[in-house]
């Protein structure tokens, strides 16, 4: 055990460690939508309770990247109360500001007075989106609240600079590196594209990360496994992770630095995990030796998760009122789970009353199961989350086998949601347990993930819109250069057309299916655009199609823009020419194959509109 009773205080430098804060979690909801505040401003009560010298936080402060006014208010109003006023911040930063910052960091700002300040890094939820990649942490960064580092634009290398920090004799080089996807950021790793830049004698300093990425291995590239990270460090801060695992943890494939997992400070989902007791953590640096003291958070809303298996228990006889016996053993199980998180109470008054309790169930026959909803009203006013206080499951060995080899076994849709971390997971798990036989053959699991991720936590609201477009249009266009005749050559087809996007890198992808949003022109009468110089132009049109060139011809632009020059695209190297209506292409310019007319007739009518289209816009050219 350390003794740090005889560390000189000005020589012990001491940080208050939280992560995941997700502040406007659930904020409409008229039960649950103050917790992730309340236990913020238990977190910053910290900080001045533990005579902190400065915050830092893992990443996902908010769970949207684009708060609402309401919790930017709240933030804004919580951060001022706690972390402003005329202490003052006895740490010293000797690396360069604007390096590390973008901006003087604030509690050096002559027009600010901060007596605890805030370092930052973004997660996942917080990311920087929309135009010129502003996140919230900007504008608190900005506004002088939190110091925002770690942000890294360049997707092919990472480069890490350390914050530098001293206090009398203790120094850290902290260095900090926000959420990039896992797939790419492990492809860096490999690559060895990540540098981290070490300072002179490094030895005489704390070498610290903190980082927001998958810990746990979720498959292969998906996941920043701890082996790769430089030896020279002395503690890692893993954010993202909500299980709260605050005591210092060796590595498990690297013992030369510390983990500390701070977790979630409120339950986002009704996962075992989230079960555990919340934390922030106060940790004591002092010359190369720290001392890691837990903090339970007593503001937090008690949560009770169990597992209860059908099978397991002694419910007697199968019964015709089987249903009903099931539902009365339930009620037992909620009721002993209200009273447990009754002894759970901290006593604090600012602990929410209501507890949330989440039962998974696992049941035999279908005769077990019933209606979940109509279940959880019997628990309004006792319970937070009445609408989703059980998940029930089909027990795997006791599904129904299908006789004489039919159709393959249902996806347990529950179990992956009850498992999956989040819903990009669950879309992944979802597909690939669907299996080649039943897999869908236009739609691109990774452009319909990727689409629900941006919808998620971008709130870009018609990202489906364009990734469904651009996925139809390929698929027709794929089918009008094939030759396919009979349903099972045009499946293979639109299976190898999808194929191609599967095995894409995934920025090339982003550009092939118009997960970018960049905005479409207006629309307009149709024309034909000059062809480029050099590369081939491609051309989105107002309704979002994408034309590629064929057989070295030039691409077709929609829109009287597009015609005049200013299609979207690369433009050309010198002024194009002006150009000339076209006359409607002939038949022979396009290889159709033959198909039967009633068993494709839907194929027949998409090519004879686009034919329709191609020529009326040509007769509006002029």
């Amino acid at each position: 055990m350390l003794d740090t009773v005889s560390w000189n205080p000005d020589n012990t430098l001491k940080i208050l460690i939280a992560s995941d804060i997700h502040l406007g979690h659930q904020e409409n909801d008229p039960v649950r939508g103050e917790d992730s505040f309340v236990a913020f401003e238990e977190v910053l009560s910290q900080a001045a309770a533990r005579d902190a010298d400065l915050v830092l936080l893992g990443g996902d402060l908010f769970d949207h990247a684009k708060p609402s006014p309401a919790c930017m208010y709240k933030c804004t109003e919580l951060i001022r109360r706690y972390c402003l006023g005329d202490r003052p911040v006895r740490v010293e930063l000797l690396s360069d500001q604007l390096q590390n910052f973008s901006r003087s960091v604030n509690y050096e700002d002559p027009n600010l007075n901060v007596s605890y300040p805030i370092l930052s890094i973004h997660g996942n939820h917080d990311d920087p989106v929309g135009q010129r990649g502003v996140s919230s942490l900007d504008i608190l960064s900005m506004t002088g609240l939190v110091n925002y580092f770690g942000k890294w634009s360049d997707y092919t290398q990472v480069r890490i600079s350390p914050v530098l920090l001293q206090k009398g004799s203790t120094r850290l080089a902290l260095y900090g590196l926000s959420h990039l996807k896992d797939q790419r950021l492990a492809r860096l790793f490999a690559e060895k594209k990540v540098e981290m830049e070490m300072v002179d004698d490094s030895n005489d300093w704390f070498n610290m990360l903190v980082l927001h990425q998958n810990r746990a291995d979720r498959g292969p590239g998906n996941y920043i496994p701890e082996k790769v990270l430089p030896k020279f460090l002395d503690m890692v801060v893993w954010g993202h992770e909500h299980d709260s695992l605050v005591s210092p943890m060796k590595g498990e494939k690297n013992d030369d630095f510390t983990v500390v997992q701070p977790g979630s400070t409120v339950a986002t989902s009704l996962a075992a995990g989230e079960a555990l007791q919340k934390h922030c953590a106060l940790l004591e640096i002092h010359g190369t030796s720290y001392k890691v003291h837990p903090i339970p958070l007593k503001t937090v809303r008690p949560f009770i998760f169990k597992t209860i298996v059908l099978s397991e228990e002694d419910l007697g006889e199968e019964e015709v009122n089987e249903n009903e016996k099931v539902q009365e053993f339930l009620r037992g199980k909620v009721n002993e789970a209200i009273e447990e998180a009754d002894r759970l109470r901290s006593g604090d008054p600012k602990q929410p009353a209501l507890p949330l309790v989440r039962l998974s169930v696992f049941y035999e026959r279908p005769s077990q199961d019933f209606n979940r909803m109509r279940f959880g009203q019997n628990f309004n006013g006792q319970v937070a989350n009445p609408n989703d206080l059980l998940v029930m499951k089909r027990e795997k060995k006791y599904r129904e086998r299908k006789e004489g080899g039919g159709d393959a076994e249902p996806v347990d849709v529950a179990r992956a949601a009850h498992e999956a971390p989040d819903v990009e997971a669950l879309l992944g798990a979802y597909y690939a347990a669907l299996g080649p036989a039943r897999a869908p053959a236009v739609l691109c699991p990774r452009a319909a993930t990727e689409a629900v991720r941006d919808f998620t936590l971008k709130h870009d609201d018609s990202v489906f819109r364009r990734v469904f477009a651009a996925l139809r249009r390929r698929a027709v266009d794929a089918l009008m250069d094939s030759t396919a005749e009979t349903d099972d050559e045009i499946t293979d087809c639109l299976r190898r057309a999808r194929d191609v996007l599967d095995a894409t890198e995934l920025d090339q992808l982003k550009m092939l299916v118009d997960l970018h949003g960049a905005p479409a022109p207006a629309p307009a009468a149709r024309g034909k655009a000059p062809a480029a110089k050099g590369k081939p132009v491609v051309v989105l049109s107002s309704d979002d199609e994408l034309l590629e060139p064929r057989g070295g011809k030039a691409t077709r632009a929609r829109g009287r823009a597009a015609a005049r020059g200013r299609g979207r695209g690369r433009p050309a190297a010198s002024p194009a020419p002006e150009p000339v209506p076209a006359p409607a292409p002939s038949p022979q310019e396009r290889r159709t194959p033959r198909r039967a007319a009633q068993k494709n007739s839907w194929l027949s009518n998409v090519a004879a509109n686009r034919a329709n289209n191609r020529s009326s816009s040509m007769d509006d050219s002029d």
